[in-house]
């Protein structure tokens, strides 16, 4: 829990001028409300049409790593499907580049998320676990190498 905690701090820290950066107007993911209107609903709602458009909204910015605060507490708070296959996305992305280098923590914090989406029926979430064998208490570091490396 308390990497958790460390990578949802670093992340707002590092997502703090998101809302200072300016996006180009001919951008396709616009969003229909402001950031912080965004933001506000999917924390104290659960909204999940803000939900979904604060994940194509952040496609536009340098630090997509922010949306990883709002997929955790709609996964958490909410139990919402979505956003538990978009924990996994966020923490494995990071890692897209060299996914032999995940450490353990995250690595399992990420096979506990995608789990969590296979059994909320998310329907990626069941072809990844399906096609891939991937079940609890196996070496999760392997398990999403061979997820990323096919």
């Amino acid at each position: 829990m308390k990497r958790v905690t460390l990578i949802l701090f670093a992340s707002f820290l590092l997502g703090c001028n998101m809302e200072n950066e300016k996006s180009d107007n001919s951008s396709m993911n616009q969003p229909s409300k402001s950031i912080t209107e965004l933001k506000e609903a999917v924390i104290i709602k659960g909204d999940t049409n803000a939900y979904y458009e604060l994940s194509v909204a952040y496609l536009d910015y340098t630090f997509q790593e922010e949306f990883l605060i709002y997929a955790v507490i709609m996964a958490n708070k909410y139990d919402y499907p979505q956003a538990y296959f978009d924990v996994f996305t966020c923490l494995t992305d990071v890692y897209l580049s060299d996914i032999s280098k995940i450490d353990d923590e995250t690595a399992n914090l990420a096979i506990e998320y995608l789990l969590k989406a296979y059994n909320k029926n998310h329907h990626q979430a069941k072809d990844m676990v399906e096609e891939y064998s991937i079940m609890n208490n196996q070496n999760n570091i392997q398990q999403i190498e061979r997820i990323f490396k096919e």
